[in-house]
Parts: C-alpha cells; sequence; structure tokens
C-alpha cells in the first residue's frame, strides 16, 4: 500500500454511477459533506456513466467504511477498490537519468528537454533522490489511480 504525500497511507477507490452530472455532484458533496480524506481525484465522464477514482489518505479499514457509504448513495452503481497507484514525475535533467530509473524500478523516457518518469510512488522519489543536484526542475503528479483497474 503506497503512501501519500501527509506520511499516511494512500487508499485507491473507483466508484461508478449513472444520472449524470447531477449523481457527480451528490457523489462530490458527500465527499465534502462527510470530510473524507481525499488525497486526489479523478473524475471521468461518458455518455452511460461516471467514473471517480478518489485517493483516501487513510488506513484501509477507514476506507473500507467510506466505500461502504458511498456504495449507498442513489446513482452508485459500484464501488470498489482501484488497481495501482501510480506516481507521474516530470524532469528537466542531464544525464544519467536512464540508468537511476532503471536502478530504482521506474518506466522513464525523454520527450523533448524533458524526463517522464512513472511507477510506484516509492520508486519515482527514490528516482528523483538519485539524480540529484542535476534535476534543474521537476514536476511531480500522484500518486494517482487509473479507472478501470487500468483497462
Amino acid at each position: 500500500m503506497p503512501e501519500a504525500a501527509s506520511g499516511t497511507l494512500a487508499v485507491a477507490v473507483e466508484a461508478r454511477m449513472a444520472g449524470g452530472i447531477y449523481a457527480l455532484n451528490r457523489f462530490l458533496m458527500t465527499l465534502q459533506g462527510k470530510r473524507m480524506p481525499i488525497g486526489g481525484l479523478t473524475v471521468g465522464m461518458g455518455p452511460e456513466e461516471s467514473v471517480v477514482v478518489a485517493l483516501f489518505e487513510c488506513e484501509p479499514e477507514s476506507a473500507r467504511r467510506y466505500m461502504a457509504l458511498l456504495s449507498s448513495l442513489e446513482d452508485v452503481r459500484e464501488v470498489r477498490e482501484a488497481g495501482e497507484v501510480l506516481e507521474v514525475a516530470l524532469a528537466a535533467t542531464g544525464e544519467g537519468w536512464r540508468e537511476a530509473a532503471v536502478r530504482a524500478g521506474v518506466v522513464a523516457h525523454k520527450d523533448g528537454g524533458t524526463v517522464v518518469a512513472s511507477g510506484e510512488p516509492g520508486p519515482v522519489e527514490e528516482w528523483l533522490r538519485m539524480l540529484g543536484e542535476g534535476v534543474e526542475d521537476a514536476i511531480r503528479l500522484g500518486p494517482v489511480a487509473r479507472p478501470g483497474r487500468g483497462r
């Protein structure tokens, strides 16, 4: 289980719902009204359903209680733990990034002058640490989870 930026555990939860924007609004207002510890939120809307992936910054048992509450909402079809949790980092760096990526266990490629690396949160942080002072600038996105368990 990955750690969130705050140092607590991060549990990714995926919810699928019908009902369009009003159902999505009810869902988001429940997250806010119950003061659920959300560290990140990804929303996708299609013609038939909406998908929300929320990253709870809490213990797994607490996340399961939140999941039970969310699954009882009117338009929610399904609530489950999402699949893998990833972190993405964009870095402007010199040489050595490829070797550091292999040692840290992350996937990385260079696009123009920017190196894009992704993997589990711990290895991505280790990769950035290995680059050290060679990093001119870095942006970290995550941890994030993909809807549909990456499918």
